[in-house]
């Protein structure tokens, strides 16, 4: 009588196996189930409001520092009590601060004797460096604008020099902020 009892145990036992949930039903219960963190929607904005604020840097000027200008002298003979230069002497122009564009300009009895940049002597438009050869009486301007400086020339002829009082006129009708540098006398 055992074999009949087994046999009815083991069918009994078998009886919904086909039912039996798969492998790891569990924990993708807990997982479906589980409380998920909130998200946080103002994170969401974090990506636009970023751009915006870059083009708003891009669009926006940057302040430019005050414009500035250092004049110093180097080499050529020194004659004690005398405020006036000498022939020999080095004048050394230094600009600092300004807008985007920016020249050093410097003229000799109001005619243009040296542009930074693109003269010879020049370190950009930052320095300017002029020998004094001859005597007379100089100036040294720095001009700055955030759009380009009109260029220095004579009012209708190229034959004629770059005048002072035409440049300056024309700088200041295209909106360039001017300094200049005190006279200097050369003998």
């Amino acid at each position: 009588m055992t074999e009949p009892i087994s046999r009815i145990e083991a069918a009994l036992a078998g009886l919904g196996a086909e039912h039996e949930p798969p492998v790891g039903w569990e924990a993708r219960v807990l997982a479906a189930t589980a409380t998920r963190p909130r998200t946080r929607w103002w994170w969401w904005l974090s990506v636009p409001v970023g751009a915006i604020a870059g083009l708003l840097l891009w669009l926006v000027p940057a302040r430019s520092q005050p414009l500035g200008l250092d004049v110093a002298f180097k080499g050529g003979p020194l004659v004690r009590g005398s405020a006036d230069h000498q022939q020999g002497q080095v004048l050394v122009a230094t600009a600092t601060g300004g807008g985007a564009h920016r020249e050093i300009r410097i003229y000799r009895e109001d005619i243009l004797v040296l542009v930074c940049p693109g003269g010879p002597t020049c370190r950009g438009s930052e320095r300017a460096e002029l020998k004094f050869d001859r005597t007379g009486r100089y100036q040294v301007f720095v001009l700055t604008s955030g759009s380009p400086i009109p260029p220095p020339g004579a009012p209708s002829d190229a034959s004629h020099p770059s005048t002072l009082d035409h440049d300056l006129a024309v700088a200041d009708g295209a909106g360039v902020f001017i300094t200049r540098s005190a006279e200097l006398v050369v003998r």
